[in-house]
């Protein structure tokens, strides 16, 4: 007969044991889930397009929508694997972008095991793990190279030039990783570097400056060993090209010979902005012929596109240029055409910042794309010193989505310009900088000016702006 005591006794127990498989059960429930990953993991969120989808980093895992307002699901991470931090890059250089996960995951090895090992453990690893966008897979995600677990602890992956990505353990340590044959290297030491910028502000020709000279390039010459000097020169090219002489004209609808555009090119300089309001003062005609010139020059057109070979994807209008490791993506936007309409079939030739929705796409796309994003705007009152409401609201906007550097023209005065921060973001401003060629001759537009600026990439791959300043130069008349 069973004594009270020991009845005491075996209530204890049973309640032990059932105390120590819960605990126990917990115990394994929170590691499978990922508890125990490390504290210094900083679990990144972002969205950005990705392939014909939408792709959105939160609370520790991917998903992949069809668009971006999220309601159809076509891929998730599974649920054992927890995503750290996602590139987006042309890893293999082959025209096509993968997408990289930095992730954790059960098991030393990926989905594809070595032949020679017959069952994958179950230890929480970090892992890399690259895909490929495939609309013929009903995941649409093909899988590239799924590494096996890696040998540090790896604080942050970032883009590196070309076929290399930047990899940060969590003693501060930077690699280059790069994609042979099939894939990542160690390819050495990462190191910081720097480039430099200059950007100038409208390029505004009437014919009161082309009757004074025969060799326009002359009239670059006060910035010629600026621009040269730079890694990057852009500018604002207000008024459009013509290769039909009869085309040449003065305000209100603006023509400039080609010679102006071989001055600009002799110059030095490698971007122009062409979303300005007198952008279709010559319509289609004048636009591909403004862009045809300059690409035959290697140099790159933003805020705009051709209109015989048009495309209206917006990524599509993102220009990278890439310099010491650096890669830059430079966009462009007006506030309108002064009127003129878009051309027939050609509904956003010209890129205008009242398509709000296009407008930050283009921005989401490229700040996940490149180290720095640099953003041509064509805004503010002209001829007047102080900055609108609208200026300000777009500023915002433009920090809000990561945009690192703001040039602002069409006032054809310089105004002010200032570093901002949202967000814990910080962003350069130049909200005018004035013209840079002109035959204006209201009180202000003699002046322009010249933003000066210097990147800096750290050895693991962060960006940051180390210096700038305004260069006041005379505008000629």
């Amino acid at each position: 007969m069973i004594t009270d005591n020991k009845k005491g006794f075996l209530r204890i127990l049973l309640m032990t044991c059932m105390a120590v498989i819960v605990i126990i059960t917990a115990f394994v429930l929170l590691w499978w889930y990922g508890f125990f990953i490390p504290g210094w993991v900083d679990w990144k969120e972002c969205s950005t397009d990705y392939g014909n989808g939408y792709a959105v980093v939160k609370d520790r895992s991917l998903t992949l929508y069809e668009d971006d307002r999220c309601e159809n699901i076509f891929f998730k991470s599974p649920k054992d694997s927890f995503v750290q931090d996602v590139l987006i890059k042309d890893i293999d250089m082959d025209g096509n972008e993968e997408l990289i996960m930095l992730v954790w995951k059960h098991g030393s090895f990926g989905e594809h095991m070595p032949f020679w090992v017959k069952k994958n453990d179950k230890a929480l690893k970090q892992h890399i793990f690259i895909y490929r966008y495939d609309d013929n897979r009903d995941d649409r995600l093909k899988p590239v190279w799924m590494s096996s677990q890696i040998d540090y602890d790896i604080r942050s992956i970032a883009s590196g030039i070309n076929d290399r990505i930047i990899v940060t353990d969590t003693k501060g340590e930077s690699n280059q990783w790069m994609w042979r044959d099939f894939g990542l290297k160690l390819a050495g030491r990462s190191i910081d570097k720097d480039i430099s910028l200059v950007c100038a502000g409208d390029n505004l020709i009437h014919l009161s400056l082309l009757n004074k000279t025969d060799d326009p390039s002359g009239l670059y010459d006060e910035i010629r060993e600026d621009v040269k000097n730079a890694d990057i020169a852009v500018l604002n090219q207000e008024t459009i090209l013509v290769d039909d002489m009869g085309a040449v004209s003065d305000y209100p609808r603006f023509g400039s010979p080609i010679s102006i555009g071989e001055a600009v090119a002799d110059a030095g300089f490698d971007v122009i902005n062409l979303a300005n309001n007198h952008a279709l003062d010559k319509g289609a005609y004048g636009l591909n012929t403004t862009i045809d010139f300059f690409e035959s020059k290697g140099i790159e057109c933003i805020g705009a596109g051709k209109c015989y070979d048009y495309n209206d994807n917006a990524a599509s209008r993102i220009r990278y240029i890439e310099k010491e490791g650096i890669r830059v993506a430079f966009l462009g936007f007006t506030y309108g055409t002064n009127g003129q309409p878009q051309p027939d079939n050609c509904p956003h030739a010209i890129e205008t910042y009242d398509y709000e929705k296009r407008l930050t796409f283009e921005l989401d796309h490229a700040r996940k794309r490149a180290d720095a994003v640099v953003v041509y705007v064509h805004w503010g009152d002209e001829y007047e010193t102080k900055i609108n409401e609208k200026q300000k609201e777009l500023a915002n906007l433009f920090c809000e989505h990561g945009v690192d550097i703001v040039i602002g023209t069409h006032p054809h005065v310089i105004q002010e310009y200032e570093l901002i921060k949202k967000n814990d973001h910080q962003m350069l401003v130049y909200y005018s900088l004035g013209n840079l060629i002109s035959g204006q001759i209201r009180e202000g537009t003699d002046i322009g000016g010249l933003a000066r600026i210097s990147l800096h990439k750290d050895a693991d791959g962060q960006i940051s702006i180390k210096d700038y300043d305004l260069k006041e130069i005379k505008a000629v008349r």
